[in-house]
């Protein structure tokens, strides 16, 4: 059961890339993506999110905001982190949804 409930949540979850989450998550345009620091900025996000070194994700995913060479298994955690900036996001327009998110973090630990 639990094995088929993962399938059907997979489908549901479109994988993001690199790029895309980083501008969802910095609220980025075009001007921003090509302002100085940003790829930097985007590097120490997705070593957070992803628990990945800095120095991988520099040197290794290739050398423009695209990150053309993540490895394709990330994009799932990157939408996954993405849901929950979401959820978060409306959390702090609703009192009562923030206060049981809050408590449910609170529980996990």
């Amino acid at each position: 059961m639990f094995a088929a409930k993962r399938c059907y949540i997979e489908k549901l979850v479109k994988p993001v890339k690199a790029r895309e989450f980083c501008r969802l998550w910095f609220d980025a345009d075009a001007q921003m993506e090509s302002a100085r620091g940003y790829r930097a900025e985007c590097v120490r996000l997705l070593s957070r999110i992803l628990s990945v070194q800095t120095e991988t994700i520099s040197s290794k995913w290739g050398s423009g905001i695209d990150f053309e060479k993540m490895p394709e298994h990330y994009e799932r955690t990157l939408a996954y982190a993405n849901s929950l900036r979401s959820i978060l996001d409306a959390a702090g327009n609703n009192e009562e949804l923030a206060s049981i998110v809050t408590e449910r973090l609170k529980q996990s630990r």
